[in-house]
């Protein structure tokens, strides 16, 4: 039913050969619906594990419910400017997790060792300690002096690669920002003198998504700072599901800034759906073709539905036997954990 498709999609001097839906849809001028060129695509590994990833998409947020309940830390680099600041090379950036009062601190660091990082975290939490602590996977937040004196404080602390530390990033920009105007304008280079009272400008400035200055957030007003903040979700209702349980899906690769986009955006283990959880926005939760669960959520724009067309290259032949007078291969599978690894009689090694 299909051949002709692939004859128009697989060969590579055809106009639109190794297209999209919509490449593919045009070049076949209207003999298949759309309907059908998205389906037979998405048996083809060519166009699935190479289909373009979405970065940027709305993510479920943080409900925090109280004041000082997560913070956001992160290191900013200002080496650049070490000899017009008295040899201070890093600032050390923290603010409440998911802006519940936008509340920020900024602390200047001679180096990124342990030792220093804990110093100035011993800064901030002597005005407010949190009870948990986000940054991202940096050596100067995962090594045993500060991992140790979290632990000592009771202060959970979790990483999160994917997103990293996005709000406490946000905040050093708006920082840096700030500064540099502040250079701009007297002609200097040197923010160690003033550091303080950017900071103090920041924490007294009006912020539109809590409606008041950060300092005026307290135990006392946090009702309102709360409806401020999620009133417009409360009454918002998740969207219908992408995804249906049962489905057979993709999950895309967390690429690094220097890995190429032509290269495979997508893994090539398939998973099933097999939870979907209500959030806004919606999230899913994922098997192996072996039934058991994955650890985690996630977003639709994570992954892909494709059809298991039962076609899966081997990777690597690892031994091999007869019986019955038939040769069997004892097969590891292109981009599946080894637990997939099984006997099979017919082969096509990558």
């Amino acid at each position: 039913m299909y051949q002709d498709l692939a004859a128009f999609y697989e060969n590579p001097e055809v106009p639109n050969s190794f297209g999209d839906v919509e490449a593919l849809h045009r070049s076949l001028k209207g003999k298949y619906s759309k309907k059908d060129v998205k389906h037979w695509l998405s048996q083809k590994d060519a166009y699935t594990l190479h289909k373009p990833v979405r970065h940027k998409f709305q993510r479920n947020r943080v409900f925090v419910s109280d004041i000082d309940r997560q913070f956001q830390a992160d290191l900013v680099d200002m080496q650049s400017l070490t000899e017009f600041n008295k040899d201070y090379k890093y600032l050390l950036t923290c603010i409440e997790r998911d802006l519940f009062s936008k509340f920020a601190w900024a602390v200047p660091l001679k180096d990124k060792f342990g030792k220093s990082v804990k110093s100035g975290l011993e800064i901030i939490f002597k005005e407010r300690k949190p009870k948990v602590l986000q940054t991202d996977a940096g050596k100067e937040f995962l090594n045993k002096i500060v991992q140790n004196y979290l632990k000592n404080l009771n202060v959970k602390f979790f990483t999160n690669n994917k997103t990293k530390a996005s709000i406490v990033e946000r905040f050093n920009r708006t920082l840096k920002t700030k500064m540099w105007k502040y250079f701009t304008e007297f002609n200097t280079k040197n923010y160690i003198d003033v550091i303080d009272k950017l900071i103090h400008s920041y924490n007294h400035s009006y912020h539109r998504s809590i409606k008041m200055e950060p300092v005026s957030v307290s135990r006392h007003n946090r009702k309102q700072v709360l409806k401020n903040l999620y009133g417009d979700l409360r009454n918002k209702k998740p969207e219908a599901p992408r995804f249906k349980i049962g489905d057979v899906v993709r999950i895309n690769k967390q690429k690094l800034h220097f890995e190429k986009g032509y290269e495979q955006n997508w893994r090539r283990e398939l998973f099933t759906v097999y939870e979907i959880v209500q959030r806004i926005p919606i999230v899913y939760r994922l098997k192996d073709l072996q039934g058991e669960e994955i650890k985690g959520t996630y977003y639709e724009a994570e992954l892909q539905k494709v059809v298991d067309s039962g076609f899966y290259p081997v990777e690597n032949v690892i031994k091999q036997r007869k019986r019955r007078g038939i040769t069997e291969y004892y097969v590891k599978f292109l981009g599946y954990p080894e637990k997939f690894n099984d006997w099979v009689t017919d082969i096509q090694k990558v």
